[in-house]
């Protein structure tokens, strides 16, 4: 079998239409005899020939499939003639420029190609559909590039780095890498990842979508690939963005070279407090104005209504048995006979229980007996104290009492 590929590639492949028919389309393909490097052009011929002529351009195939880069040079489709068992066939022939991206052989998918032309003895339009004969392609490696990976083999690969941006940030602050890679004699499509992955947790990527750009001389590639990506400061601390470096092998030294940008040292120091803009400190002064004014109408509207709350309630405590108490208290404390004696009618005349009050009683009567007896005896207020903390408690139990069932 690889000898019959070998044949196969060594002189053009040609069918025939609808098997026998002498008088079918001839398709012929022409592919290069010796293995080509990978990424390096090779020129494929579809020659399309019929008996007649052809009312109009035959359809070809795209070539396309995977690990496989096709391109149409200028003038990729032009006439051609040919003798074809002693007699003139009249044709197109379109050629393709394929450049292999890995190495090995390549056979070429299943296609066709559509033709319509004279029919010999009634000049009708007759369309045939005619399979490709199978062909392939084989690529190789040159000699010391073998352990390159990725593989990239040109005659010329540049790298180049492109900061903006201080190199000592502060958090919040932000750098721009540019990393920006240029290849000549093979195509752009080559040329890997150029960007580390960022593993530093100081900062933050945000890489934008690679641009990569593609030119043809005379059926030699170039182009380039550029990748940006912004990084953010997150906190202080010490960060790099890493070294790029790339083997690559030169097809014009027939040497393996290294092209490389070199990392770049970053300082992080904590974020300094900045004074506010005019625009901020006109909107804080703003928000505070219009702060001021709710407040102040809102005070204006409920201040009175507090103001009528707070004496209502200061009425209804004064009118409550409860004030009656807390002066009675009051006056016991100051060891005040008079004032004791007037609370006490206050208290009785709010609805206090002479009943729970006659401990007290006995108490300031005594207290009255020592001090108007005219002998030196000492007054008894921690008593009356003491009851009227019973009087007190017999209130509440008053207060809490349940009403009789039958009053």
């Amino acid at each position: 079998m690889r000898y019959a590929l070998l044949f196969i590639l060594f002189f053009p492949v040609s069918v025939f239409a609808q098997g026998s028919d002498t008088t079918a389309p001839q398709i012929t393909v022409e592919v290069p005899e010796e293995p080509v490097i990978v990424g390096q052009p090779a020129i494929v011929r579809i020659k399309v020939l019929v008996p007649t002529f052809m009312p109009q351009p035959p359809e070809f195939p795209s070539l396309e499939q995977q690990n496989l880069l096709v391109r149409l040079p200028e003038r990729a489709s032009g006439p051609v003639s040919e003798t074809v068992n002693g007699e003139t066939w009249s044709g197109v022939q379109r050629s393709y420029r394929v450049y292999p991206l890995i190495a090995g052989d390549i056979t070429f998918d299943a296609q066709t190609v559509t033709v319509t032309y004279a029919d010999p003895n009634t000049s009708a339009p007759v369309q045939a559909t005619v399979d490709l004969p199978p062909v392939m392609i084989s690529a190789e490696i040159p000699g010391g590039a073998e352990g390159l990976d990725p593989l990239i083999i040109a005659t010329g690969f540049t790298l180049e780095q492109k900061l903006e941006g201080p190199t000592d940030m502060q958090a919040g602050d932000a750098i721009t890498r540019e990393l920006t890679a240029r290849i000549s004699g093979t195509t752009p499509l080559l040329i890997p990842v150029l960007t580390p992955q960022q593993q530093s947790p100081l900062l933050r990527a945000y890489p934008k979508e690679p641009r990569i750009s593609e030119t043809e001389d005379r059926g030699v590639l170039s182009g380039q690939r550029q990748e940006e990506v912004v990084y953010i400061a997150q906190q202080e601390g010490v960060a790099q963005l890493p070294e790029v470096s790339i083997d690559w092998f030169n097809l014009q030294t027939n040497q393996v070279e290294t092209a490389s940008v070199p990392a770049t040292e970053l300082t992080l120091a904590p974020q300094k407090w900045q004074p506010p803009s005019l625009d901020e400190v006109l909107k804080i002064a703003a928000f505070a104005a219009i702060a001021l004014f709710v407040i102040g109408a809102l005070w204006r509207f409920l201040s009175p209504r507090i103001r009528d709350l707070r004496e209502a309630r200061r009425d209804r405590y004064l009118a409550s048995r409860r004030y009656a108490e807390d002066a009675l208290k009051t006056a016991v404390q100051a060891n005040d006979l008079n004032a004791t004696y007037t609370a006490f009618e206050l208290w009785r005349s709010r609805g206090g229980n002479p009943n729970s009050a006659v401990k007290l009683e006995d108490c300031l009567t005594r207290i009255g007996a020592a001090r108007y007896s005219g002998r030196d005896q000492s007054e008894d207020w921690s008593s009356a104290l003491e009851s009227l903390t019973s009087l007190r408690d017999a209130a509440a139990r008053d207060k809490d009492a349940l009403p009789p069932l039958n009053p």
